[in-house]
């Protein structure tokens, strides 16, 4: 009983976590509402699944040939039978909806992504923490984008309107010329953000990464590429006097670069949206109420359309984590790294591991639907307008 426990434990994750919002859901709208969306969020696996198995099925060769062919390079004779034998042993003989169904079922019982070709073994194996280093880049990259487009983006847009300079006729000379210092102060930074956005969206991240590794270069200092320099790669955390702080210095000066790449075209584009959202939200009826009201200034824009900016933007973090993931294969190989995203590269155009490319683009898409999972329901708990929407109350 054990034994069959501990090899279905992510389907018994899963039916347990079903379970516990159904059975909320009885007497409550907002958790009725939550298990609806955690169905829809299972079915969308599914379908992901179920697509992108058949895009690595559509992909020429198979895992019995790779195998095959290795066999080969060793020196043995291999014939056709060979093949054939090779292909019913790994069940390839099956039709695309059975070897679909294995490998979903294997996946939603005990989390099992596969076997790679490539590196014999199976993909959990071949990735790794790999996939996590991949998160970590990707949620670091979101985070560094988002403290600087959201604080920057509120200022581009409470510029936007402002003159440069003060011409209150109820100021005094020195307060117009302090005022109009602090205006054209406001509206240069407004146009640099200006300039770095556009930027960040036409400079693609892999020219952004080889010109700060040619800058270095030309310095004469040591490239910041991979995770570690030559000195520290293979020097553990802890050694005989503790923990090795130069490693952790060594780490520092090198994953600043995957995270500032991959973190650039983000923070371009949410300075966009976050600047548009803004000022949307600044011209509608209920702020001229308020201004009306006599609230003006910080507690104005705080309180109205910066408030009702952040939920969209909120909602919109699946959707950053898989464009942010979408630029990190192309800047790992630029840089060095061995994550998931580089292993992808790999999968794709070096070996055509289907498997394993399936394995790693599922992931990235769990990732998303669980975000966006996530979002849905905290807004639905925390946001007023989405309740109203979502729950009628």
């Amino acid at each position: 009983m054990m034994q069959f426990l501990s090899d279905t434990w992510l389907l018994w994750i899963l039916l347990s976590v079903g379970g516990l919002l159904w059975w909320s859901g009885r007497d409550s709208q907002y958790f009725h509402y939550v298990f609806n969306r955690y169905l829809m969020a299972l079915a969308t696996l599914l379908l992901v699944s179920g697509i992108v198995f058949s895009l690595m099925e559509v992909l020429p060769g198979d895992c019995a040939e790779k195998y095959i062919a290795y066999k080969n390079t060793q020196g043995e004779t291999i014939t056709q039978a060979d093949i054939q034998a090779e292909r019913v042993r790994m069940g390839l003989d099956k039709s695309l909806p059975e070897r679909w169904g294995r490998w979903v079922t294997n996946l939603t019982l005990r989390g099992d992504l596969g076997f790679s070709c490539a590196k014999r073994q199976s993909v959990n194996l071949a990735l790794g923490n790999r996939f996590w280093m991949s998160f970590m880049f990707c949620i670091a990259g979101l985070v560094f984008a988002y403290l600087i487009a959201v604080p920057f983006g509120i200022l581009s847009a409470f510029t936007i309107n402002k003159s440069w300079t003060d011409k209150n006729p109820q100021h005094s000379k020195a307060e117009q010329l302090l005022g109009t210092a602090i205006l054209s102060l406001q509206k240069v930074v407004d146009l640099l953000l200006r300039i770095i956005s556009y930027l960040g969206l036409a400079l693609p991240n892999f020219l952004l990464a080889l010109t700060i590794i040619l800058l270095y270069v030309f310095a004469g200092e040591p490239m910041p590429t991979g995770l570690f320099s030559d000195q520290w790669a293979g020097v553990p955390w802890f050694g005989v006097n503790g923990f090795e702080t130069g490693k952790l210095y060594d780490f520092l000066g090198h994953i600043w670069l995957p995270i500032f790449v991959i973190g650039w075209s983000a923070t371009a584009l949410q300075l966009q949206t976050v600047r548009a959202l803004v000022v949307d939200e600044s011209n509608k009826l209920y702020v001229d109420a308020a201004r009306a009201r006599g609230v003006d200034g910080v507690a104005l824009w705080a309180g109205y359309p910066v408030r009702h900016s952040i939920s969209p933007l909120f909602n919109s973090i699946g959707f950053d984590f898989q464009r942010v993931f979408n630029d990190l294969p192309i800047v790992a190989v630029v840089i060095g790294l061995t994550d998931s995203a580089a292993l992808l590269i790999e999968a794709l155009s070096m070996t055509n591991d289907q498997e394993l490319a399936a394995g790693i683009l599922f992931l990235v898409a769990l990732v998303v639907i669980s975000m966006n999972f996530l979002t849905d329901v905290v807004l639905a708990a925390i946001d007023p307008r989405v309740r109203k929407s979502v729950l009628g109350n």
